[in-house]
């Protein structure tokens, strides 16, 4: 173990190859160019079967089994069950001895009982409290949640309260700050003033404040595995799709206006994350570490068109109240619209479902599932955690639903209209494919002209195998040559099948 060099994961969110690609091929000199060009890139598929969303893939990296055995189906859902019986990858690691840096990855706001030895914690953009380890972070991770909080499904223009940008500001200046991600902002908020729609590019500001940090925290703590997560790219996938790639078979017949205006905001995103990653590699190259960077699936175009918004919860505590529900018999867990999480007073629950399940409208009922079935449905987790879907389309009826028999108005229910800021729902959908490219300064790429293509199952073990950490018997075998980019590796063949994969054939000979 002790010959193995340090690893540092990026969890870049959703990207596939294909815009990777292009964007090298139309960049030749960027950071990301030199890191395809010196890097084992694999095609990682997710064997998901229940549905593919980020917040199940992932905890399917994580901790080495699909969706039907760790039964992680949404945000801020009970996780007692799959850490249980299936620890992720960096509980796994810290328990056996190996310093661990946590930041982001999804799911880790369910914080391990003792996180002293971490060499840093801090939890996802789902999470519910501002907690952070060490606790100087604290301020960051305050600052972080409020801003997600306020650009959840549209970015918001109003500014943060000044306490919490002043306390970050604080810690900010002291622990990373770099000239670099500063003027990138600045000059960001200057250009949203003359051209409002660029809003949208905050969202890709966050992540390199959040790269500082982290930075700092790596030089502060030296943690031999850490995990560093981004949504960025994906967020302006799913809503800019058809504005990058126009003329994709299945995609969106958005109007050449909209094409123009968002043609750039993918590129956008992607030079952030080329900046992210020009940082991580100067910084993994230097200090001994292997750089990992993944997606655990990816994104191709969705047929869409222009829309204003959508009908879904807007009011959760008017809708919990006519639920029959006091404030202090419920508590929200953070997920992301237009998917709500409740934790409901045992003694409710029996009553609460009761009441969910007689909600209609215009002939529809609420179902029970575990799949998000517009325009209303529920599923469970736990004894007493709920987690709602509710969403109409461009809805034009009545104002009215039907509560235990009885007419109640949208008010009452705390629905109402929700808007696509971009005029857009989205352009770009998830499919199976993701990536793993890893990259070692230390030792020559060995990179054929076909990528292999293995699970996103193998990752997990293939990262406790470099530790010398033994892989659960749940898990696949560890490949070491996914690791190691001096070694074209071995490959799992995978087809997908509907919102899953079935994998055809087990390994192929390595070379």
């Amino acid at each position: 173990m002790g010959t193995m060099p340090k690893a540092i994961l990026l969890e870049a969110n959703e990207i596939p190859f294909r815009v990777i690609d292009d964007y090298v091929r139309q960049n030749p000199g960027s950071r990301l160019s030199a890191l395809m060009a010196d890097s084992k890139q694999l095609d990682a598929v997710c064997e998901d079967q229940v549905e593919l969303d980020p917040w199940i893939s992932w905890p399917t990296l994580h901790r080495g089994v699909i969706d039907e055995q760790h039964k992680i189906l949404h945000l801020g859902q009970s996780l007692e069950f799959a850490d249980r019986h299936y620890p992720p990858i960096w509980r796994l690691l810290s328990a056996a001895g190996i310093k661990v840096g946590v930041m982001g990855s999804l799911h880790s706001s369910h914080v391990p009982d003792d996180v002293t030895d971490y060499a840093f914690y801090v939890p996802d953009f789902f999470a519910n409290q501002s907690f952070a380890h060490p606790s100087a972070v604290t301020p960051f991770q305050h600052f972080n949640l409020l801003m997600t909080r306020m650009s959840a499904r549209n970015v918001a223009t109003d500014l943060p309260p000044i306490r919490s940008a002043v306390d970050f500001l604080r810690f900010y200046a002291t622990h990373g700050m770099s000239r670099s991600s500063v003027t990138t902002t600045i000059k960001e908020l200057w250009a949203e003033r003359r051209h409002p729609h660029l809003r949208c590019r905050r969202r890709s500001i966050q992540p390199l404040l959040a790269l500082d940090v982290f930075l700092d925290l790596m030089r502060r703590t030296a943690p031999e595995f850490a995990t560093l997560y981004t949504n960025h790219v994906a967020a302006a996938m799913h809503r800019y799709w058809a504005a990058a790639y126009p003329g994709d078979p299945d995609g969106s017949d958005m109007p050449a206006e909209w094409r123009e205006l968002y043609r750039h905001e993918i590129r956008y995103a992607m030079d952030c994350l080329d900046v992210m990653v020009g940082r991580l590699m100067a910084f993994a190259d230097s200090n001994g570490y292997l750089l990992m960077m993944a997606g655990s699936m990816g994104q191709a175009a969705h047929k869409s068109e222009v829309t204003d918004g959508f009908t879904t919860l807007v009011d959760l505590d008017r809708f919990m109240a006519a639920m029959g529900l006091s404030p202090s018999e419920w508590t929200e867990r953070h997920a992301m619209v237009p998917c709500v999480s409740v934790a409901v007073e045992p003694a409710k629950v029996g009553e609460f479902e009761r009441r969910l399940r007689s909600i209609s409208c215009q002939g529809r009922s609420m179902s029970f599932g575990k799949r998000e079935e517009p325009p209303l449905s529920y599923d469970r987790s736990g004894d007493d955690m709920f987690h709602l879907f509710i969403y109409f389309e461009r809805y034009s009826g009545p104002q009215t639903a039907n509560l235990d028999g009885m007419p109640i108005s949208f008010e009452q229910l705390g629905w109402g209209f929700h808007e696509h800021q971009d005029n857009i729902d989205c352009t770009g959908r998830h499919t199976p494919h993701g990536f793993l490219v890893v990259h070692d300064a230390a030792v020559p790429s060995v990179q054929g002209e076909k990528r292999c293509q293995i699970s996103t199952l193998d990752i997990a073990p293939a990262i406790l195998d470099h530790f010398g950490v033994p892989v659960p018997d749940y898990m696949n075998s560890a490949d070491p040559a996914i690791m190691n980019p001096g070694v074209e590796g071995t490959a799992v063949v995978v087809k997908a099948r509907g919102g899953g994969v079935e994998r055809t054939v087990i390994r192929e000979a390595s070379t």
